[in-house]
C-alpha cells in the first residue's frame, strides 16, 4: 500500500502530503480542479518520463516523495543490489534543466529500475486505458495470472528463445551461401584459372629476364655475331693483331725487362682474348631467335599481368597466397552446406517444439479464460448487466513472444443475441462495467497494492453507479494492504468510499495552487451532496448523501 505521499514544487502544487491507510480512497473535485496534476505526480513516482514543465513557480526543481508498504518486494530489492528496509522509499526529484534523479531507500537508483519497481506497486487504470485492456498483450496478461501457469509460460519462453536462435543462426548461414563470397561454383573457376597459372612455381624475375632477351634475340644474336669476328676474324680480327704484335716482341724476349713484362701482357691479352672470343661464339649459339619461346613467355606474362590486374595485387607470389584462401573459402562452403543442412533440421526440429508449448499454453489459457468467465458474469449481474454473456475465443496467429494465440473476448448483454467481439459490440459504459468485473477478480489474484482508477466509471449513474462504487471496494478489501485511489465525478461512487479527499484550486490573485484535503463528517456529506445538486446544496441533497454514505 501507499502510506504516505509527498509533493512539491509540481506544477500547480506548491506542497501537499498526504498520510494514507489502506481500503478505498476517492479523489473528487471539479472538473480542472488539479486531479491530473496529482496523477501526474504519482506517475512521475512509478518511472514516468519526466517533464520539464512539471517544475513549478517555487524552485529549481519538482519533489515527489513516497513510501510503500510491500513485503513482498524484498527479494527484488535485493537482486537490484538496493537497501532493504521496513517500508520502500521513493524519491523523484524532477529539475528544470531537464535532468531527473531517483533514489529507493536513500540509494541512488536508474529510472528504469524505478519503472521497474513500480509496475509491482501501482496499476493504473484510465478510461482512456480500456482500449488498450482489451488488447492482445493485456489480455495474455489476465490469463497467464489467472491460470497461474507460469511454468508452462516459462517452457514456452525457452522454446519460442531456443526457435529465434536457430531462426537467427540458419537466416545467418543463408544470408551467406547467398553473398557473392558464398558463391561455389564462382569460387571454384577462379581457382581454376589461379591453378592453371602455376604461381607457385614462377620465377618472376626470371620470366621478365628472359622475355626482355627474347624480345631482343634477333639485336643480340646480330651485335654477339659481329663482337665474336672482331675478336678473332682470320685477317682483321683483334686476336690476330694481338699474335703479331707477341711475334714482333718476342725475339726481344730477355734483353729488357720492360718488353719483357709488355711481351707478359700480350700473352695474357691474347689469352683472355681467345676465351671472350669463345664465350661470344657461345652465345651467338644460345642466343638464337626462338619465335616459339617468345609467344609462350609472352603469353605466360600476360596471363598473370590479367591476373594481377583482376584480383588487385602488384605480386605474383600474392596470387598464390589468394589461391590458398579460395581454397580455404571453398573448403569452408563444403562445410557450410553440410552445416546448413544440419540448420535447417535444427530449426524444424525447434519450431515443433515451439508450436508444441505453444499448443500447451494455448489450452491452459483456455481453461483460464472459462474459470473467469464464470467469475466475471455474476459480477457483471451485479453491475446491472444481468443477460450479459461472455466467451474467450483463441485465434492463432504467428508465434512471439506472447505465444501463438489471439486472445479475444466476445460479448452479448441481450438474451438471444449472438456473442461478437466486446470491442465492437460494448458501449463505453459497459466497457467500463466488464472492466470493472474483470478487475474485481483478478484483484483476488495480482499481487500489485495499489490500483489507482481515473474516471473509469465515466458513462455510467444512477443504481449502475453504486454498484460500481461496491466494486471498487470490493477491490480494495481483496487482502489487508490493498488500497485502490479512484478519481470521479460520481456520488454513489465516493459515497462508498472508506477514505474521501477532495482536490481543489486556491489563487490569492498572484498565483493559483493545488490544494488536497481529506474530508470527514459533514465536510464528506457536503461533498458529496455538491455532487448530487451542484453549487446550490440543499436539504433535501445533504440527505440524500448522508444516506448514500450510511448504505456504503
Amino acid at each position: 500500500m501507499l502510506r504516505r505521499i509527498r509533493i512539491q514544487n509540481h506544477a500547480l502544487i506548491h506542497e501537499v502530503e498526504m498520510t494514507l491507510e489502506e481500503g478505498f480512497h476517492v479523489f473528487t473535485g471539479e472538473t480542472g480542479s488539479g486531479k491530473s496534476i496529482l496523477l501526474g505526480a504519482i506517475g512521475l513516482l512509478l518511472g514516468d518520463r519526466a517533464d520539464t514543465s512539471g517544475v513549478g513557480l517555487h524552485g529549481d526543481r519538482a519533489i515527489i516523495e513516497g513510501e510503500f508498504v510491500a513485503p513482498q518486494l524484498e527479494d527484488w530489492l535485493r537482486d537490484a543490489d538496493l537497501p532493504l528496509a521496513r517500508s520502500i522509499s521513493v524519491r523523484r526529484e524532477v529539475l528544470r534543466n531537464g535532468r531527473s534523479r531517483v533514489f529507493i531507500n536513500d540509494a541512488q537508483a536508474a529510472v528504469s529500475q524505478l519503472k521497474e519497481l513500480g509496475s509491482h506497486l501501482v496499476h493504473i487504470h484510465r478510461q482512456d486505458d480500456l482500449g488498450a485492456s482489451l488488447e492482445r498483450p493485456a489480455l495474455v496478461r489476465v490469463l497467464d495470472l489467472a491460470g497461474n501457469h507460469t511454468s508452462v509460460k516459462d517452457s514456452y519462453d525457452k522454446a519460442y528463445a531456443v526457435w529465434r536462435e536457430a531462426k537467427e543462426a540458419l537466416q545467418n548461414l543463408e544470408g551467406l551461401m547467398r553473398a557473392p563470397a558464398g558463391d561455389a561454383d564462382y569460387l571454384s573457376h577462379q581457382i581454376r584459372e589461379l591453378q592453371a597459372l602455376r604461381p607457385e612455381d614462377v620465377d618472376w624475375d626470371g620470366l621478365q629476364a628472359e622475355l626482355n632477351s627474347l624480345q631482343h634475340a634477333s639485336a643480340l644474336h646480330e651485335g654477339l655475331q659481329l663482337a665474336a669476328q672482331a675478336c678473332d676474324s682470320e685477317d682483321t680480327g683483334a686476336l690476330t693483331h694481338v699474335e703479331s704484335a707477341r711475334r714482333a716482341l718476342s725475339s726481344l724476349e730477355g734483353v729488357d725487362a720492360e718488353v719483357d713484362e709488355a711481351l707478359g701482357r700480350l700473352a695474357s691479352v691474347r689469352i683472355e682474348l681467345a676465351d671472350l672470343a669463345s664465350t661470344l661464339h657461345d652465345l651467338v649459339e644460345q642466343k638464337q631467335p626462338d619465335p616459339a619461346r617468345l609467344t609462350q613467355l609472352e603469353a605466360q606474362h600476360d596471363a598473370f599481368m590479367r591476373a594481377m590486374r583482376k584480383h588487385q595485387v602488384d605480386r605474383p607470389e600474392a596470387l598464390f597466397e589468394l589461391l590458398q584462401r579460395l581454397t580455404e573459402q571453398v573448403r569452408s562452403l563444403q562445410g557450410m552446406e553440410e552445416a546448413h543442412r544440419e540448420a535447417l533440421a535444427r530449426e524444424s526440429q525447434c519450431r515443433k517444439d515451439l508450436h508444441d508449448a505453444g499448443a500447451v499454453l494455448t489450452a491452459h489459457r483456455t481453461e483460464a479464460g472459462q474459470r473467469l468467465v464464470a467469475d466475471v458474469l455474476p459480477l457483471l449481474g451485479q453491475l446491472k448487466m444481468p443477460h450479459a454473456d461472455m466467451a474467450w475465443k483463441f485465434p492463432p496467429c504467428e508465434a512471439d513472444a506472447l505465444g501463438m494465440d489471439d486472445p479475444e473476448i466476445w460479448f452479448t448483454t441481450n438474451p438471444g443475441s449472438p456473442l461478437l467481439p466486446l470491442v465492437k459490440v460494448a458501449s463505453g459504459g459497459e466497457r467500463a462495467r466488464f472492466m470493472l468485473a474483470l478487475k474485481s477478480v483478478m484483484a483476488g489474484i495480482q499481487s500489485t497494492p495499489v490500483v489507482v482508477l481515473d474516471e473509469i466509471d465515466t458513462g455510467v449513474s444512477g443504481e449502475v453507479a453504486a454498484h460500481m462504487g461496491r466494486a471498487m471496494r470490493h477491490i480494495a478489501m481483496a487482502d489487508d494492504t490493498r488500497q485502490v485511489l479512484a478519481v470521479t465525478h460520481l456520488p454513489q461512487v465516493a459515497a462508498q468510499a472508506q477514505h474521501h479527499w477532495e482536490v481543489s484550486k486556491t489563487t490569492d490573485g498572484a498565483s493559483t495552487h493545488v490544494n488536497v484535503c481529506a474530508l470527514e463528517g459533514q465536510t464528506r456529506r457536503f461533498a458529496v451532496a455538491t455532487m448530487l445538486s451542484g453549487d446550490d446544496v440543499t436539504e433535501e441533497a445533504l440527505g440524500q448523501a448522508a444516506k448514500l454514505i450510511e448504505a456504503s
